[in-house]
C-alpha cells in the first residue's frame, strides 16, 4: 500500500533531482506509517486484547455463567443489548458478533445442497429450450446468486493472484516481460486443474476443450488440463445410479 501511495503521488510531482525525489518519498512513507500507527493504537486502546482481559472475561463467564434456557432469561438478554451499544467496546463487540454470525450463515447457505427437484425442461436429447431455461432461472434469483458466490469463493485466491501478477507487478511496475506471471505459471496451471475438478462437470468439459487449444492458453496450462481427458477422479457408482434414476 505504501509503494502504491508513493507511486501515485509521484505521478503528479514535477521532475526534480533524484535526491529530492528520495526525500519526498521518504516523508510520504513516514507520514503513511504514522497514520497506520495512529489507527492501530486507536483500535488497541478500545479493544480488550490483552491476555489478562481475556482471562478476566473467561473467569466472569465461569463464575456467573450465561443462562438462556428460559424465555425470561432470553428476553432479559435481549433487553440488555441496547446497553452494550453505549460504549465503543460494546459497539465493536456487537459488530464483530454480527459479522461472524453473518459469515457463518453465508457459508452454511453456500454449502447447503441444491434443490434439483424441479428443472426447466424434461431430460432428453431434444428437449433443451433456452427460453424455458431463462424463465426458470429468472424466477429463482437466489439459486443463481448462490451459484455465483460459490464459484467466486472457490476461484477467489486463484483470480486474485493472477490479477496481482498481471496488473500490479506487470502493468503498474511496467514489467514488459511479466516475470512474476511467468514464474508462477507452473503452480497456477496445477491449480487450474484442481479448480476444474472442484467446479463440476461443466468446467471439466470446458477444461477438456481448452486442453488442446494452445493458441488460447499457455502450453503449460494445456498440458495440465489434458489430465481431464482420461484421469478425472471417479465418484461412487451408487451415486451415479441415483442420478440416472
Amino acid at each position: 500500500a505504501a509503494l502504491l501511495l508513493i507511486g501515485q503521488t509521484n505521478a503528479f510531482i514535477p521532475p526534480t533531482s533524484s535526491s529530492s525525489r528520495r526525500t519526498t518519498a521518504s516523508l510520504e512513507l513516514n507520514s503513511f506509517a504514522d497514520t497506520i500507527n495512529d489507527v492501530t493504537k486507536t483500535l488497541t486502546d478500545n479493544i480488550p486484547t490483552s491476555s489478562s482481559s481475556i482471562e478476566s472475561i473467561l473467569a466472569d463467564i465461569s463464575k456467573d455463567g450465561i443462562h438462556l434456557s428460559t424465555p425470561t432469561e432470553l428476553q432479559s438478554a435481549i433487553d440488555s443489548l441496547p446497553s452494550l451499544l453505549t460504549t465503543p467496546e460494546g459497539i465493536f463487540q456487537a459488530a464483530a458478533i454480527a459479522l461472524f454470525a453473518s459469515g457463518s450463515l453465508l457459508i452454511s447457505w453456500l454449502n447447503s445442497p441444491d434443490d434439483y427437484s424441479q428443472t426447466p425442461y424434461e431430460p432428453g436429447p431434444n428437449t433443451y429450450d433456452p427460453t424455458a431455461a431463462d424463465e426458470f432461472y429468472a424466477s429463482r434469483p437466489f439459486m443463481v446468486l448462490k451459484r455465483i458466490l460459490r464459484l467466486a469463493s472457490l476461484t477467489a485466491v486463484f483470480n486474485t493472484g493472477l490479477l496481482f501478477d498481471w496488473l500490479v507487478l506487470g502493468k503498474l511496475f511496467r514489467d514488459e516481460e511479466y516475470t512474476a506471471l511467468r514464474r508462477n505459471e507452473p503452480q497456477r496451471a496445477k491449480e487450474s486443474l484442481i479448480l476444474c475438478q472442484q467446479l463440476g462437470p461443466t468446467f471439466i468439459k470446458l477444461g477438456q476443450a481448452l486442453s488442446i487449444r494452445t493458441d488460447l492458453l499457455p502450453e503449460i496450462y494445456a498440458l495440465q488440463l489434458r489430465a481431464l481427458q482420461d484421469a478425472v477422479p471417479p465418484f461412487d457408482s451408487t451415486e451415479a445410479r441415483e442420478v440416472l434414476r
